[in-house]
């Protein structure tokens, strides 16, 4: 008699949070995949959003729809007062952000992201270069669902670590430390298709600088340690004239099954002055036909001229950040570690950054080379 009147209280509770529960008939509702933020002379926002909905023959249609209000907030309410159905923002995949509202700043873009229960902390936001309604307006050939190209787009090169991952977690994470900026996937609109163009490196909440081509290789070896990366290096070919009559002034060189650590310590505290050392060990994939690397003294060669192409690389980017004020790499985080937050803040670490100090050592091992090696 117990056991069914528990029973019965189950069955009851159930029923009484099944009734209340908010009803959503995939039909009556079009869900939000994609959003596009950007600023126009007036301050003010504009959305644009691409949306899956399903329509009367069961077919999954996306369109696309643009509004402009004083908040982005505004640009959703304004864009389900045209809508024949309501909007929901649950399966929100990738949020783009202009470079002009970028360069003005993304605290309040952030804030309302993080202020809203249906968005998922898991969603990407990136940085387009330009104005990110015609890169989602436009009829791509190739391209069916632009929202979920791009989170496919990012999502796979997070994993292949040819980007850094920018989840809404991690990007409040890192806009609310005083120690660390945040770097953005930076995209571009490419005739039919979209690519990641580089990264875009901000000063708070401020996009101040672009690093592009394999640049963002390098600053995920140092934020990072790879798995199992792949990059192209270009180092100078006078070092191995002697082995052939046909070697390149440059020699482009393809690395892959890219396993590295860093470490990164302070050495100087009033500079301040930092060390910081990278192993690589990576399989050469491809490499001038001229350059056997049979003998291990050539081996050797290639590793000392890459290590110096990665040092200089490194260097070149470390000082690019410095210019603009943008710690990207966490050097912050680091310093404070060792220094403690009784003697640094936030605005103290900005003054020191542009003048910090960085000692770069790579040591790279070749595994491996081609198939029969």
């Amino acid at each position: 008699m117990i056991k069914q009147r528990v029973l019965l209280g189950f069955c009851s509770v159930f029923l009484l949070l099944f009734g209340c529960a908010d009803p959503k008939i995939l039909e009556r509702i079009s869900l939000a995949i994609l959003v596009g933020y950007d600023s126009d002379e007036s301050d003010k926002i504009t959305a644009t959003v691409a949306l899956r909905s399903v329509n009367q023959d069961l077919q999954s249609v996306v369109s696309i729809a643009s509004e402009t209000n004083s908040t982005s907030k505004g640009t959703r309410i304004k864009a389900s007062l045209d809508s024949t159905k309501k909007i929901g923002a649950g399966q929100l995949r990738v949020v783009l952000i202009g470079s002009k509202l970028a360069e003005a700043g993304i605290t309040e873009t952030i804030h309302s992201l993080k202020m809203n229960s249906e968005m998922s902390s898991g969603l990407y936001i990136a940085v387009v270069d330009g104005e990110t309604r015609p890169l989602v307006e436009k009829k791509y050939e190739n391209i069916s669902d632009i929202g979920q190209h791009i989170y496919y787009l990012l999502d796979h090169n997070v994993d292949e670590q040819l980007t850094l991952s920018s989840t809404l977690h991690e990007t409040v994470r890192d806009s609310y430390s005083p120690y660390t900026d945040v770097a953005l996937p930076l995209l571009e609109q490419d005739e039919d298709d979209v690519q990641i163009k580089g990264l875009a490196m901000f000063d708070g909440d401020k996009m101040v600088g672009k690093l592009e081509g394999n640049d963002p290789f390098y600053v995920v070896l140092i934020r990072e340690k790879y798995k199992a990366g792949t990059v192209e290096v270009t180092i100078s070919g006078a070092p191995f004239k002697n082995l052939s009559n046909h070697i390149p002034d440059e020699v482009h060189i393809a690395l892959d099954s890219i396993f590295s650590d860093k470490k990164i310590k302070v050495i100087n505290t009033e500079t301040p002055e930092f060390d910081l050392n990278i192993t690589v060990q990576a399989r050469l994939q491809e490499i001038h036909s001229g350059i056997t690397t049979e003998e291990s003294e050539v081996v050797k060669k290639l590793e000392e001229e890459m290590e110096k192409e990665f040092e200089k690389k490194i260097m070149s980017i470390i000082k690019k950040s410095q210019e603009v004020k943008s710690d990207i790499f966490g050097f912050g985080e680091v310093y404070k570690a060792n220094v403690g937050t009784k003697n640094l803040d936030g605005n103290k670490w900005n003054e020191l950054y542009p003048k910090m100090k960085v000692n770069v050592n790579v040591k790279i091992e070749l595994l491996r080379n081609g198939v029969f090696d």
